[in-house]
């Protein structure tokens, strides 16, 4: 019998939607022994189904994993975005969103696979294995690495430098002599850290230690507005940098059992105002102005997720 231009048609929709339907994303589940999002799967689960019901759950379980490690994650994003954008470092933010991104993969990987076929369930358990890792070594220790770039560090202008000045006075050394201090404390930190949680992949890791250095001036000098905003921008300039120079200068001459590679970012900011300060809470020879703002952190450089 010749089919018609319409029952054809109706065919290939037929053809098209179960296709589609094949490929659904998973919603609830199927199995009574299985929850996901709070859904709860009704059918009974007996001898003959045992082995489906059992991949089912190893599989939903790998996608409440994956979406918690996912709300974690845009959690640390919400905190980092609490730090002042020039204060950030960088490396921080695309190592969380390189992990995102990956989290989100395994959720589109785990979306698209049976969890009934035996090939299905070995897909979904090297996911979920994957999920651990991410977990483990990169998404709960950047948490740790963002608590510590919001610990801006300060070196007062008043007391570290002479009037109009760019060399560091005694006073000045002793306050970055506190920093290099604090470093090998951040170290031993990260050991016990380590230690505690059983990270066998930090072994024998590089450190990375990231500087950001903020120079600030006040709004004194010369009468000539552009002559006194330059004036101050090169000195805010030099005097983040002298911070920064003695920093790597005592730090050298420190010894620690790791090796640490070094990033340094030097900026003089001249008569901008330091954060959470502005124009109504502060003077123009205010001394909170005549600072610098340094952000440090120290960690082992795998972390960075550099994938």
């Amino acid at each position: 019998m010749k089919n018609s231009p319409l029952s054809l048609f109706f065919f290939i929709l037929t053809i098209t939607l179960a296709s589609c339907a094949s490929k659904k994303t998973l919603k609830k589940p199927i199995f009574e022994t299985t929850t996901y999002k709070g859904e709860k799967g009704e059918k009974e689960v007996t001898a003959i189904n045992k082995n489906r019901a059992d991949r089912e759950k190893d599989h939903f379980s790998a996608l409440e994993k994956a979406d918690a490690a996912k709300r974690l994650i845009e959690a640390e994003q919400d905190a980092m975005n609490e730090i002042d954008t020039t204060e950030r470092v960088g490396e921080i933010e695309d190592a969380l969103k390189k992990v995102y991104q990956r989290t989100q993969n395994i959720i589109n990987e785990l979306n698209e696979v049976s969890p009934y076929s035996i090939n299905g369930h070995k897909k979904t358990l090297e996911l979920a294995a994957e999920l651990n890792d991410l977990m483990q070594n990169y998404i709960e220790p950047l948490k740790k690495m963002i608590e510590a770039n919001k610990e801006v560090k300060k070196i007062g202008g008043d007391i570290s430098f002479n009037v109009g000045s760019a060399v560091l006075n005694q006073n000045g050394e002793k306050e970055i002599s506190k920093l290099v201090t604090s470093i090998q404390n951040d170290i031993e930190s990260w050991d016990s850290y380590l230690k505690d949680h059983n990270v066998n992949i930090f072994k024998d890791s590089v450190f990375r230690l990231m500087i950001i250095v903020n120079g600030y001036a006040d709004g004194q000098g010369d009468e000539n507005e552009a002559k006194r905003k330059k004036e101050n921008l090169e000195l805010s300039q030099k005097r983040a940098q002298s911070v920064a120079d003695e920093l790597l200068k005592q730090f050298n001459k420190s010894k620690y059992d790791q090796e640490i590679i070094i990033d340094i970012e030097i900026n003089g900011r001249g008569e901008s105002y330091p954060p959470n300060l502005n124009e109504r809470d502060i003077k123009r020879n205010s001394p909170e102005r005549r600072i610098s703002r340094i952000s440090m952190v120290v960690g082992p450089q795998i972390i960075l997720y550099e994938k």
